[in-house]
């Protein structure tokens, strides 16, 4: 593997100030995070804090005894005992087969960056993969893009949940979920690797009750030789070391929500707009009904959940805490919150759209006593296999303009250099020039005759009409004669740029595993990365 790397600007204008000039963003985050010795700073600062370590230590434990060959990440779980220890987080939602890419290229990020803190400061640090398991937008994680029948298809599982349930609580329908990941390999075509990756998820799905613990036993298992910690935001073992820090929040929700609002006006008043949408007097809390999951908002002296007429009273919702942790569950920006009471967090490593809502976050940490940890760009990474790299070469592109243009207007300007006559141009002059010409009949028939006007109409519209037949014509000419070439320019858009997206954001790893085999994540992670918000291509 080789690897090379490129400047992409981010779409978002605000995550773009954060690589670029992030001295300017200290206002929305705590730390710079290209600063020599903000590791250092940091980890100063998590000494003189106190954890449930012992705690934390034994319910993760128990938690990885489900998973196969994970010895290594059992040792990282018994150094968390250690005062000394820290660790570097991250999550993602769980999404079907790992989901996009960029789930993947996450988590070598917090295995990456966690080694080289621990090579940087001589302690122990620990890389911790957080599960989105709270969350209950199904949809969102239920499917993955293939390439079949000559374009990119969403397949999504038919399975559909009945209620607004939390991932983590939807158990797996395993016939639909069999059938559905064998369609899935089967469009990448049948290797050496593909019984045993069948095979392997085969098992992993026998081991799984819901989508949640699918995910989990996909990742343990790809990731096995890695050391990587797992943590399921929505585990109810985990609500009994949460339940002090629930009523914490609890305690300073209006505070959390005021501050969210005056962060997110910070953001206008710098040109930029907040991404959260805060509903009004939300304690930014779930309560747990019925197997549903609801907002929790403020109502003067009380807390409601108007869809299903609950009203309680501050010490009612405490009782509730106490005796039914399980009820509770955070949201998206008491998550954080949560992550960083639980947590010695050394480092959390972000994509680009929770470095936009974290932005909005700073002041909620302060209202807790808290700092926000340095937040680190996860890797972005694009892996360039040999046959496409092959066709930018023949046709004389670089990775720079490909990542930079539209693959269409690429191709559009190969083709134009190719053609002896340019005769789009021509076609578009030659109906300029006849509508003028027969407008003027149109005019001088209709002096003779008005109700001649839709007989006209439709007679210039059959003009221009074969005037664009020949325009076609010619133009599947030029293709049929360029056909090899606009193959790979076809080739090179769906394997880089598919629906005008990052890979990361489209393709999913199985198709990549299915053609190299599993050691290929290996290969991944022993590559040496650098953290400085560059985009990384991957040559294989």
């Amino acid at each position: 593997m080789e690897i090379m790397e490129l400047s992409l600007p981010a779409s978002n204008p605000l995550v773009h100030a954060y690589l670029t000039d992030p001295l300017n963003m200290k206002i929305f985050f705590d730390y710079h995070p290209h600063h020599r010795d903000v590791f250092q700073k940091r980890y100063e600062k998590l000494k003189v804090r106190n954890f449930e370590r012992e705690k934390l230590v034994h319910y993760l434990f128990q938690y990885h005894k489900r998973f196969d060959q994970a010895d290594l990440s059992l040792q990282n779980i018994e150094k968390l005992k250690d005062p000394k220890s820290v660790v570097v987080a991250g999550g993602q939602q769980a999404g079907l087969l790992t989901g996009p890419l960029y789930t993947i290229h996450k988590i070598i990020s917090i295995l990456t960056l966690a080694k080289q803190l621990q090579e940087q400061l001589g302690v122990p640090v620990i890389p911790l993969f957080w599960i989105a398991g709270e969350d209950h937008d199904f949809e969102e994680i239920n499917h993955v893009y293939v390439y079949q029948n000559e374009r990119i298809q969403k397949k999504a599982i038919s399975q559909v949940p009945f209620k607004k349930q939390m991932v983590s609580n939807i158990e797996i329908d395993k016939s639909k979920c069999r059938r559905w990941f064998k369609e899935i390999i089967e469009t990448y075509g049948e290797t050496e690797h593909t019984n045993l990756i069948l095979n392997i998820l085969e098992e992993l799905l026998d081991r799984s009750r819901t989508y949640v613990e699918f995910f989990e036993q996909i990742v343990m298992t790809l990731f096995h030789n890695s050391g990587l910690v797992l943590l399921n935001s929505a585990d109810k073992g985990l609500r009994k070391l949460e339940k002090s820090h629930f009523r914490k929040i609890l305690h300073q929700n209006e505070k959390i929500y005021e501050a969210v609002e005056k962060q997110q006006q910070l953001l206008r008043q710098n040109s930029f707009q907040p991404t959260i949408e805060m509903k009004q007097h939300s304690a930014n809390i779930f309560i747990h009904y019925d197997d549903e999951r609801f907002l929790l908002l403020r109502d003067q002296n009380k807390f409601v959940i108007p869809e299903i007429d609950l009203k309680l009273t501050k010490e009612e919702l405490e009782e509730r805490l106490e005796h039914s942790p399980n009820s509770f569950s955070n949201n998206v920006i008491t998550r954080p919150i949560m992550q960083e009471l639980l947590l010695p967090t050394l480092a959390f490593i972000a994509g680009p759209g929770e470095i936009a809502y974290w932005a909005e976050l700073k002041g909620a940490f302060h209202v807790c006593d808290l700092d926000m940890p340095p937040v680190i760009p996860r890797l972005n990474m694009t892996i360039l296999e040999r046959h496409i790299e092959t066709d930018i070469e023949e046709l004389n592109l670089s990775l720079d303009e490909i990542f930079h243009q539209k693959i269409k207007q690429l191709k559009e300007n190969w083709l134009r250099e190719k053609e002896p006559l340019h005769f789009e141009p021509l076609v578009e002059e030659a109906k300029e020039k006849i509508e003028q010409i027969h407008s003027q009949l149109r005019e001088a028939a209709l002096e003779i005759d008005k109700s001649l006007e839709p007989l006209l109409k439709k007679n210039a519209y059959f003009i221009e009409s074969q005037l664009s037949f020949i325009q076609h014509a010619v133009k599947k000419k030029v293709n049929e004669k360029f056909e090899a070439e606009l193959n790979k320019f076809k080739r090179i858009e769906c394997s880089l740029a598919p629906n005008g997206l990052l890979q990361e954001r489209v393709w999913n790893i199985f198709y990549y595993l299915n053609k190299y085999g599993l050691d290929f994540l290996k290969l991944l992670q022993q590559e040496t990365y650098t953290f400085n918000g560059k985009h990384k291509v991957v040559k294989i």
